[in-house]
């Protein structure tokens, strides 16, 4: 008898890039979630599939639930591009919209735009906070954010040139579970850049929750508005905020890239 495989697509929101495994489409005889194990050797970009964060979905108690897991292996809270790829995929698979998903980043709306384009809104209150953290004999103003996962957003006019990871090794002594940086760069009012190092990942070309978290430094902390447009290495997205700090939005493109099957 062959060895059963798990089924899985290969999907991106903005570069930032995800294996998506729904229990529903799983033969029989496979551990889920996969363990962690497996999940980090299917990251690598060599000898694996290659993905930022694994999305698994699956229904309990006749309602659709996520969850993310690093390319470490390690459980994630949010991923706000995670689930604009959900978004897609259940479209795909004629799931009727607006539809609701649940998870440990809490409820999530999921939709679509007359752009194509995949709707996400976060159905939650947020955090945020300013702090004085001394980098390398150097303070620095860390703004720290809450969006269901865990964001430090820095502010700076050269994010191309500031050593990102080196900056997210020395930020990480002061929060015990690690955290996601965002270096930022302020355009104007309804515009900033950022660049992102996720814990358990590195470098990505894309990250939602931290595009929510850039639009709420600005917004709390610069004047900016309520809708901001963040670009990033891998493209930009549209982020509205609820104006009682209760919700976030995220608007911006998803793909489907190929399927596939691996073994564990």
């Amino acid at each position: 008898m062959s060895k059963p495989a798990y089924q899985f697509e290969k999907m991106h929101g903005l570069g930032n890039d995800f294996m998506l495994l729904d229990a529903d489409s799983q033969p029989d005889g496979l551990t889920l979630p996969p363990p962690a194990a497996a999940i980090k050797r299917w990251s690598d970009r060599r000898y694996g599939v290659g993905f930022d964060q694994l999305i698994y979905l699956y229904r309990k108690n006749g309602s659709q639930y996520y969850q993310f897991f690093n390319a470490d292996g390690r459980p994630a809270e949010q991923c706000g591009n995670g689930q604009r790829a959900i978004a897609l995929y259940l479209k795909n698979k004629h799931q009727a919209m607006p539809m609701t998903i649940h998870g440990v980043g809490g409820p999530v709306e999921l939709n679509h735009n007359r752009d194509g384009h995949t709707v996400i809104t976060l159905q939650q209150p947020y955090r945020h906070e300013k702090r004085q953290l001394s980098l390398a004999g150097t303070t620095v103003t860390a703004y720290v954010v809450d969006v269901g996962n865990p964001h430090c957003v820095i502010v700076s006019d050269e994010i191309e040139a500031d050593h990102l990871t080196k900056i997210a090794t020395l930020i990480s002594p002061y929060f015990d579970s690690g955290i996601n940086l965002e270096l930022m760069q302020i355009i104007d009012e309804q515009h900033v850049k950022i660049r992102i190092h996720e814990r358990g990942a590195g470098e990505t070309l894309a990250c939602g929750s931290g595009a929510a978290a850039a639009a709420i430094v600005m917004r709390h902390y610069f004047q900016g508005a309520l809708e901001t447009k963040v670009s990033m290495p891998g493209g930009d997205l549209q982020v509205l905020l609820g104006a009682d700090c209760d919700k976030i939005s995220l608007i911006g493109p998803a793909k489907s890239v190929y399927q596939g099957q691996i073994y564990a």
